[in-house]
């Protein structure tokens, strides 16, 4: 302020208010504009109005016009060959098959032992953000006719909703291979697990699973319900060593929920099925950290905006608020200055050029959030 005040006080010129805007304006716009509202006032009135005019203006203005700090997010590469949904999941339950036939094998490692490890490379592999639940349904009893109450009745929670990953992972190694399939029970729990939603395929149910409903149970009707409900989750089914019968009965529960259902039978089934939940997660992740980097930027430009606005709306208040009072005052006790209008005009002068440095950086702002923006996009778009 006060290398504003130097210069003002060596331009007693025509165009002394240069130094009523502030630091860091356009001169030419504050010359003209200074030049005009002091047409006819004589370089010595000037001088002592701006003089006046000093005492009252001591903010500087450049506080107001903070930089901002735009982001780019850092999206991972797409994986050779592999596809999968590009909706970003909120919540979603990975639901395993405790039946006693999941201790079957498939290319030397037990079905269970499959499962558990596609359960937890795909957990780790979702954003941080997203919740995710463990359940396992069936691991009650036994597979024998006199366990089999039990067992039909066994849904179990592993780990709650949470964003707890060290948890889930835990919770993986808990499952075991020992009864029958409740899988209808075994989508109700995952259900209640969930939220209400509007959007498709921001909560997704993934079932692993050797065989079908054996509890007497409608899992289609659950699955649908799931899908076309309140929920609107996705059930996903991946079967490991089905029989065309039981897969299709199984893909007729996907079908239902909206989801995508596959049959494993060889290690490379599996590791396709990997690749394609990796794929899933990573555009999953990518679509999360696109829309974050694109409303942070957004947030952040505003809040600059409206803290520019107002910052400039307080010093203006405030000066004009000083300075009437002071001459209200000098003109109660007849001491009214000769040089008043000059200074009122000085001082409009200056808060005029404020006001128009406050559109340019509003402008400026916009233009550059629009620009990371579009950076943004097509970044994202690169990677698809």
């Amino acid at each position: 302020m006060e290398k504003c005040r130097n210069i003002a006080h060596s331009c007693v010129s025509g165009l002394l208010a240069l130094a009523v805007c502030g630091c860091g304006g356009s001169k030419n716009s504050t010359s003209d504009n200074a030049s005009a509202a002091l047409n006819g006032a004589s370089t010595g009135e000037v001088a002592q109005a701006q003089a006046y005019v000093d005492q009252f203006t001591t903010n500087n203005p450049d506080r107001c016009f903070r930089e901002v700090a735009l982001t780019q997010p850092a999206l991972q590469g797409r994986t050779p060959d592999a596809i999968g949904p590009s909706v970003p999941p909120v919540r979603v339950v990975v639901a395993i098959d405790g039946s006693g036939s999941m201790a079957g094998k498939i290319g030397g490692q037990t079905k269970l032992d499959l499962a558990r490890e596609a359960a937890t490379r795909f957990i780790d592999g979702l954003p941080a953000s997203v919740q995710a639940s463990l359940l396992v349904f069936g691991q009650q009893g036994d597979n024998s006719e006199a366990g089999k109450t039990r067992s039909c009745a066994g849904v179990a929670l592993l780990a709650p909703m949470s964003n707890d990953r060290a948890a889930l992972g835990a919770a993986v190694s808990r499952v075991r291979a020992v009864g029958w399939t409740p899988l209808a029970a075994g989508l109700a729990r995952a259900e209640a697990l969930l939220a209400a939603s509007s959007t498709p395929g921001e909560q997704v149910i993934y079932v692993v699973s050797d065989g079908e409903e054996t509890c007497g149970g409608d899992p289609v009707a659950v699955a649908r319900r799931i899908n076309s409900g309140k929920t609107r989750a996705i059930v996903n089914i991946i079967g490991f060593g089905l029989p065309s019968s039981e897969a299709a009965a199984l893909k007729s529960v996907s079908d239902a929920g909206g989801g995508s259902f596959v049959n494993v039978n060889t290690r490379a089934d599996y590791d396709r099925t990997l690749a394609t939940l990796r794929e899933s997660n990573r555009q999953s992740g990518n679509s999360l950290r696109q829309s974050n980097a694109v409303s942070g930027n957004a947030l952040r430009t505003s809040n600059a905006l409206s803290s520019a606005a107002l910052c400039i709306s307080n010093i203006d208040s405030s000066e004009s608020l000083r300075m009437s009072n002071d001459l209200s005052a000098r003109g109660l006790r007849g001491e009214s200055p000769p040089f008043e209008r000059t200074a009122l005009k000085l001082l409009k002068a200056r808060h005029d050029a404020m006001q128009a440095r406050l559109k340019r950086y509003e402008a400026r702002l916009q233009g550059d959030e629009t620009h990371a923006r579009d950076t943004i996009d097509a970044a994202a778009n690169a990677v698809r």
